[in-house]
């Protein structure tokens, strides 16, 4: 008589925690850990969408695993970003040239005077995001320094004026890249993914840029479009894409995005390794990112943020 598979049991401390995640681990045959009744070293797997204390790392057992790993913010936050892809752009050249110029404010301010003085003829476009926020929330584009205020911590990063658009529409791939190891790093890239669309035609007229719906790719703030659900020029209603459709839409067109998706990869690589160092050796995390990523009317392509906590909303049956 074989022996009874065991029982694997999972762990989910709030209620924020993405509907999907229970569905997926439930059908496996997984069992939802009880804290009424459940001895604490019984659960395999414990996630969260907010973050761990220190401690909780500390206390995982050999069988345990917890969804996020200790100084992955180095990498989430906007500020942080900036600054370890900067070190590493130092020692290693431009093959860290994937990140557009970017300054944190108020700490940079008169490196950001200086460029924005040697560019002014230029009249280069920047926009201006709060370093630890998420969803779109406090974005707002300048072309002039008097429209540049703000009362907290800033990334201002160089606007890029020349996007690839589909039917004159700017949008951004939201790409799933889950890291099981540091040490070594060992991470996986999900072979689908999300095209997320502005709402109104892309325009490059600086009177343009209060209209967050053209330039602005986020989910969250195009959801209240008036056009969302309009019929757009090859985009149709909404505004997402699956990744394989993007990708049949470029071949249609007679694009090669094979070099692109390579140059991907090799962004994702290079910025999981900027954690290598901060990532403590011995530690029971691993880590799903949420990478966002524009491409320009080149096929090249810029990272413009990495996400912790993806969402994992099925809002949409795209979704």
């Amino acid at each position: 008589m074989s022996e009874e598979a065991a029982v694997i049991y999972f762990k989910c401390s709030e209620t924020r925690v993405p509907p999907v995640i229970r569905r997926v681990l439930l059908r496996k045959g997984w069992v939802e850990w009880d804290k009424d009744k459940d001895p604490e070293e019984l659960w395999s797997l414990h996630w969260k969408s907010g973050r761990f204390k220190l401690s909780d790392w500390d206390r995982c057992l050999s069988h345990q695993r917890i969804n996020h790993c200790p100084k992955s913010s180095n990498i989430t936050k906007k500020d942080n970003l900036h600054r370890n892809i900067k070190r590493l752009a130092g020692s290693y050249g431009p093959i860290f040239n994937f990140v557009p110029t970017t300054f944190v404010l108020p700490n940079e301010y008169v490196a950001f005077m200086r460029e924005y003085a040697e560019r002014e003829e230029e009249k280069p476009l920047w926009i201006c995001k709060p370093s630890d926020s998420s969803r779109g929330r406090g974005i707002f584009l300048i072309s002039d320094m008097s429209q540049l205020v703000y009362d907290q911590q800033y990334v201002v990063q160089e606007y890029i004026a020349n996007p690839l658009l589909v039917g004159g529409f700017k949008f951004d791939l939201r790409l799933y890249v889950l890291v099981t190891s540091f040490h070594p790093i060992r991470c996986y890239l999900y072979r689908e993914g999300l095209v997320r669309f502005a709402t109104e035609k892309y325009s490059k007229d600086s009177s343009s840029i209060a209209n967050l719906f053209a330039h602005l790719t986020n989910s969250s703030i195009n959801k209240f479009s008036p056009s969302l659900d309009e019929h757009k020029d090859t985009v149709g209603s909404g505004c997402k894409w699956t990744l394989t459709r993007l990708r049949k839409y470029l071949s249609s067109a007679g694009v090669d995005d094979s070099l692109l998706f390579e140059r991907i990869k090799h962004i994702i690589i290079l910025t999981t390794l900027a954690l290598w160092p901060k990532i403590p050796r011995q530690t029971s995390g691993f880590e799903l990112f949420g990478f966002d990523v524009m491409v320009d009317s080149e096929l090249k392509p810029w990272l413009i943020e990495v996400n912790s906590s993806p969402a994992l909303a099925t809002d949409t049956e795209l979704d």
